[in-house]
């Protein structure tokens, strides 16, 4: 039995689909690959913080297959940028309390 980890838009139940099966821990090496815990969902976009001098920014992430905690990441992050990754939900919490505050 396959369980999905996201809904996918349009699938219905007893629709078929073609899947890619990958053995655990394998990742698409053409493309950059983070560790689940990097990929927050922010206003219901995937982000990432991405380090910059003033700290970190979240930056819109397209993501891709998932396997053995990494995330491939298809777009919106770049080779060499420093990212945050055990500590994201931190950085996420912070900016959803400044979020919560300006509102007031």
């Amino acid at each position: 039995m396959l369980s999905l980890t996201r809904a996918i838009p349009g699938l219905q139940p007893g629709a078929f689909l073609q899947a890619r099966i990958r053995p655990s821990g394998e990742v698409d090496q053409s493309r950059i690959a983070v560790p689940e815990d990097a990929v927050q969902v922010l206003e219901g976009r995937d982000v990432v913080f991405v380090r910059t001098q003033r700290g970190f920014q979240a930056r819109e992430v397209a993501t891709g297959s998932r396997s053995a905690g990494m995330v491939t990441i298809l777009s919106g992050l770049q080779p060499g940028w420093r990212i945050a990754s055990d500590n994201a939900f931190l950085l996420k919490a912070e900016l959803e309390k400044e979020n919560v505050e300006d509102d007031d």
